[in-house]
This record gives C-alpha cells, structure tokens and sequence, in this order.
C-alpha cells in the first residue's frame, strides 16, 4: 500500500505517502492546512508516524504563518503577460465582440485580445483568458518537448515509453515505474538549457528511480554545471 491516513489531534487527517523517489522524510503543508508525509519507499508508516509527531509544532507554526498572509487573487492585466521559447504572450483590448487569438508569426507575437467593452477583471473574461493561454502554452510545448525527449534520450542512450504533457503545479516533471514521463507545459518558459537540464533529470529516473549519491553522480556527468542551473530553478515561481 502506497499511503496511509491517520488522524492527529489538533492537526486532523494526514496522509503518510511512500514514494520511491524520495530519500529522505519530508512534511508539507498545503495552502488549504492539510499535511502530507512523504517517507522512503522501504520506509514503515510506523516511522512516519514517528517523524510526523516530532514535527508537530512545526506544522503549527507553518499554518499559523501561512493564516498570516493575505490571500492576492492573481489576475490577467492587459500588456506583456509571459514570454516562451517561441512565442511573446500579450492581453488587450480590442473592438471584437468576444475573445480571440491572434498570431503575429513573424514577430513571435501571440495576442490575447478580449472586447473593449467588457472589464478584463470580470471573472468570465478572467477564466476564459486563463483558458486560452493555457491552450496556445499546451500546443507550443506539444509541438518541442516530445521531439526534443526523444532527440535527447537518441543521443544520451536513454529510452522512454511516452511522454505526456501536464500542466503541473508542483514539479516540472515525473517518471513513473514503467518509464512513462510527465513534462510540464510551463518549461516553455524557460531557456534550452533548463529544459534540456529537466528532460535528462526524468531520462536518469527511467534507470536511477531516486534522487540519491548515483543519480546526482550521473547528472553531474551530464551537466557539471547542475549546482548552478538548480538555483536558477529555485529563482523561478510559475504562476
């Protein structure tokens, strides 16, 4: 059995969650307050539990921080909204009577254009644009990154059994044990050799499933510059 739900009081149910890619115990505490415990595959919930109790002031403190921050709706402004390998991301106004997209294939441009005379805070142009942009960044990365896996895993000697492209919120990729790997749309935001640095890191799990002194050895062969390109990683938040 993968997990396991116990109930602590004063916490309420947590999850205790074996994962065979973690080498070390570790405790999150999502935005909504519900924990989850994540232990070595090889690991006894029985340590989980034990490691989950030491941690309980911390969990405390952790809720009573994040109850401490206001919550910002994140919303869609018109001007430059993102940018990708391919393509410059824009939102404006336009004299149209409902949404659309516009490529400026020439100028690298796509435009997200919502009628003038509607409010681009309103909460139907705000989802339809999330939508949309959603859409054309899910169609860039399926046209590069399955070409590019494939490309890389050729020269590199690894091999795959497909690729899926998700729009993930915490990881930029996962490889599963029968070696299918999931890429995150969102690395069409980043340059080469960040998304190349991300594909090969799945590639390694296909034969190297965790994150211990082998797998670090064999990445460091493949990027000796991997110490830098992690904290480029840790400078960028996605949303």
């Amino acid at each position: 059995m993968p997990f396991k739900e116990v109930f602590v009081e004063h916490i309420g149910a947590v999850t205790i969650s074996r994962n065979r890619q973690a080498v070390r115990f570790k405790i999150a505490v999502r935005p909504d307050g519900k924990v989850r415990v994540t232990i070595p595959w090889l690991a006894s919930f029985l340590s989980g539990e034990k490691f989950l109790t030491q941690h309980l002031q911390w969990i405390a403190d952790t809720r009573e921080k994040m109850a401490l921050k206001p919550v910002v709706p994140k919303s869609i402004q018109p001007g430059h909204l993102l940018s990708t390998r391919n393509y410059h991301y824009h939102v404006c106004p336009a004299d149209i009577p409902q949404l659309r997209i516009r490529y400026s294939r020439e100028e690298n441009q796509v435009f997200f254009e919502y009628p003038v005379n509607q409010p681009v805070e309103s909460d139907e142009i705000q989802n339809r644009l999330k939508l949309m942009v959603e859409h054309v960044l899910r169609f860039d990365a399926r046209k590069y990154l399955p070409g590019r896996i494939a490309e890389l895993a050729k020269d590199m000697g690894y091999s795959f059994q497909k690729v899926t492209i998700k729009n993930n919120k915490t990881n930029w990729g996962s490889c599963s044990g029968r070696k299918n790997i999931n890429l995150n749309l969102h690395l069409m935001r980043l340059n080469d050799r960040l998304i190349d640095y991300i594909i090969v890191h799945e590639l390694v799990h296909t034969v190297i499933p965790n994150h211990g002194p082998l797998f670090k050895a064999t990445m460091q062969s493949h990027f000796p510059d991997m110490g830098e390109l992690n904290k480029e990683l840790k400078k960028i938040h996605l949303k």
